[in-house]
């Protein structure tokens, strides 16, 4: 066995979701108020004001962000490549469960409207908030630590020498002395 991964724990994969959650939810809130899509937030209150959607969206977002990171984020851990895989599942994920079914619901009532949902465009910055969220995640989250054997112990010989500086070790003071008598 020449790595070994251990778990990371719960709290701090949930923890690094929601810094990356809300990191996403800001581009996200920029892309509704931009799109004119941001009001169902607003409507799972009962406001109508964008600031009260703003807030909205990046509660939503980073709890969704928490999911992200207790449930998903163990696949990742400091990998850039395998969270923009990982993101742009997470954002059609996302866009289905909150644009397509969630949000129609506090508003007129119309589940899975794609029309009413504003498109594939809506789809396409729920992905980026997926992208976003997971890379920001495994920028700031929890690393893979690797415990390597070394390859003397394992038992093959090198005919190059090690990289690594030899510890010194410490010599106690009867030794100096017999050093210096000698």
């Amino acid at each position: 066995m020449s790595e070994y991964t251990p778990q990371v724990n719960f709290v701090s994969r949930t923890g690094a979701g929601v810094v990356g959650g809300v990191a996403g939810g800001l581009f996200l809130a920029l892309a509704l108020q931009i799109t004119g899509h941001i009001k169902p937030y607003a409507q799972l209150v009962g406001e109508v004001e964008a600031s009260t959607a703003w807030v909205m969206v990046l509660m939503v977002a980073g709890a969704a962000g928490g999911l992200f990171g207790a449930f998903v984020g163990k696949f990742i851990r400091g990998q850039i490549v395998p969270a923009v895989g990982v993101g742009l599942v997470w954002g059609m994920i996302t866009w289905l469960v909150l644009a397509m079914l969630i949000l129609p619901m506090f508003g007129d009532g119309s589940v899975f409207g794609i029309k009413d949902a504003g498109g594939i465009f809506i789809l396409g910055v729920y992905v980026v908030f997926g992208v976003i969220t997971s890379i920001v995640y495994a920028i700031a989250g929890p690393r893979r630590r690797h415990y390597y054997r070394r390859r003397r112990e394992v038992g093959f010989v090198m005919a190059m020498p090690s990289l690594r500086r030899r510890r010194r070790s410490r010599r106690s003071d009867e030794d100096l002395v017999e050093e210096l008598e000698d």
